[in-house]
Formats: structure tokens, C-alpha cells, sequence
């Protein structure tokens, strides 16, 4: 049991500062459902105080909580890989996020390192909007879910995909 993203190769699509520097904007940890005005910073993926790099993704948010991975500014769509290298059993996949999450996001996997995708499971704020599926907060066992897609928290977010199916079924999967 652990994080399997340590040690491993992280891609992304772009990256905060990865041509020259420049801005971006973040949310403070706001106890209310509000998102306050954000504040803007500088990132240069040149210099290891300005970086906000993909490897920032397997960092504990716990033990490292001033490092994590910046996307380029104005980006709305996004590409991140994970490589695991081999076949792994995994109960659950959590994904925390500096802004407030994503209104619609798609898990893909590879069972053929990387030739072939597959969605895995889909989150969105509208699953019939977004991408024509039901939500499994209505129907059961649906691959759609919005139970994680709500903007707020404006940062600390988490989104969370639990690969056991019942009878292993449990709400909080830091129990697993």
C-alpha cells in the first residue's frame, strides 16, 4: 500500500512557466463555500523556486504541502500520464487539486503500456451534458460521476475513484 506514483515518470501538456516565466493565480484555504479573490504568483519551470513541474504530482500533499504541478495559464483542456510500468491491483485512486476541481475529467487506462486507452470512469458536474452518460449518484454503477466535480473547495479539492466494487464498498478510502 502506497503512493504509486513515487519514482515513476509523470507526463503533462504543458507546464506553468515552461518557455519563459509567467503568471498564474491560485485560491487561498477558505473554510466557506466562497472563492475569494485568487492570488497571482510566478512560475519558470527553468529556475527549482519559480518550478511547479508534473514529478510535483507524486509529492505528499501532507509532507510537502508547497509543491505541486502548475498547468500553463488559460489552459482548458489538459493531458496528464501516469507510467506504472507493470500490472498493478489498486483500490483507489485520490487526486487533490491547488484550484478548485475540474468540471468534467475522464480517467483513461492502458492494459498495453500506452498503445490502446480505455475510460475508465468519467466525473462532470452534468454527466448527460457533458458527455451523454446517466451519473452514478442517480444510477448505481453508472461510469459517470458528479460526486466529485463541485468547484469547491477552491483548493484542497480532492477527487477520488475507488477501483473496488461492493461488498468492498466504503465511503472513505484513507480507511483502506
Amino acid at each position: 500500500m502506497g503512493n504509486l506514483a513515487l519514482g515513476r515518470k509523470l507526463w503533462a501538456d504543458t507546464t506553468c512557466g515552461q518557455n519563459a516565466t509567467e503568471l498564474y493565480c491560485f485560491y487561498s484555504e477558505n473554510t466557506d463555500l466562497t472563492c475569494r479573490q485568487p492570488k497571482c504568483d510566478k512560475c519558470n519551470a527553468a529556475h527549482p523556486h519559480l518550478a511547479h513541474l508534473p514529478s510535483a504530482m507524486a509529492d505528499s500533499s501532507f509532507r510537502f504541502p508547497r509543491t505541486w504541478w502548475q498547468s500553463a495559464e488559460d489552459v482548458h483542456r489538459e493531458k496528464i500520464q501516469l507510467d506504472l510500468e507493470a500490472e498493478f491491483y489498486f483500490t483507489h485512486l485520490i487526486v487533490m487539486f491547488k484550484s478548485p476541481r475540474p468540471a468534467a475529467m475522464v480517467l483513461d487506462r492502458s492494459q498495453d503500456f500506452g498503445k490502446t486507452w480505455k475510460p475508465y470512469k468519467y466525473f462532470a458536474t452534468n454527466c448527460s451534458a457533458t458527455f451523454g452518460l446517466e451519473d452514478d449518484v442517480v444510477k448505481k454503477g453508472a461510469i459517470c460521476t458528479s460526486k466529485y466535480s463541485s468547484p469547491f473547495p477552491c483548493t484542497g479539492g480532492e477527487v477520488i475513484f475507488k477501483a473496488l466494487s461492493p461488498p468492498y464498498d466504503t465511503e472513505n478510502p484513507y480507511s483502506a
